[in-house]
């Protein structure tokens, strides 16, 4: 909470002004914000200032883990926050890519289980990593990334939180979130654990 005040203040004193291209908005934003939690010390990243939709973001973690490509499936979750993108976005509609109502395409969980190799076949990013770590095993490749540049025209929205380092020292887990950009007062919420923004906003 503390942290999560501090950025919100440091935004509003030390934040520029730019203009989104995407969705022509304008944000007041910071480079390079930093926020770490001790889960083994239960520390959990819950923001009181304002309602936080836990449930919603519980919804959208379930859906990622599962590959869904379908706004459909995750208001099936508990969670509309697909909808938009995946019916209200011009570009997306106009897309050959999309198959139809609710489909979002190549985002997010599809890229974490099911990210597509040049022989045709597909990599399951997280059964790896969860094979590995729960064999006690860190190879120091222990990542998923949602990222792919190659399928961004394949998809109604590029990644921000985009990857996830996993690193095992003894029996103590380590996990670092890496995100392109983050909505401060919209967004951040939904995020826990260790969590590095590059980029920070205030709409």
């Amino acid at each position: 909470m503390k942290q999560y005040l501090e950025l919100c203040q440091r935004i509003v004193d030390d934040g520029v002004w730019i203009e989104n291209e995407r969705t022509g908005k304008r944000c007041l934003t910071v480079i390079n914000a930093d926020l770490e939690y001790r889960v083994d010390r239960n520390e959990f990243p819950l923001i009181t200032t304002r309602k936080s939709y836990w449930k919603a973001a519980i919804a959208e973690l379930l859906g990622y883990i599962r590959g869904y490509s379908n706004a459909a499936d995750f208001r099936a979750l508990g969670t509309p926050t697909w909808d938009a993108n995946a019916n209200l976005n011009e570009a997306w509609l106009a897309n050959p890519h999309r198959k139809g109502e609710d489909d979002m395409g190549r985002v997010y969980g599809v890229q974490g289980r099911a990210w597509a190799k040049p022989d045709g076949g597909v990599i399951d990013q997280l059964r790896k990593v969860v094979d590995n770590l729960s064999r006690g095993l860190d190879d120091r490749g222990e990542i998923i990334s949602f990222y792919n540049p190659g399928e961004f025209h394949m998809g109604c929205l590029r990644p921000c939180m985009h990857t996830h380092n996993f690193s095992l020292l003894g029996d103590t887990l380590y996990l670092t979130s890496y995100q392109r950009s983050c909505d401060v007062p919209l967004g951040l919420n939904f995020f826990c654990d260790n969590q590095n923004d590059t980029h920070a906003r205030m709409n």
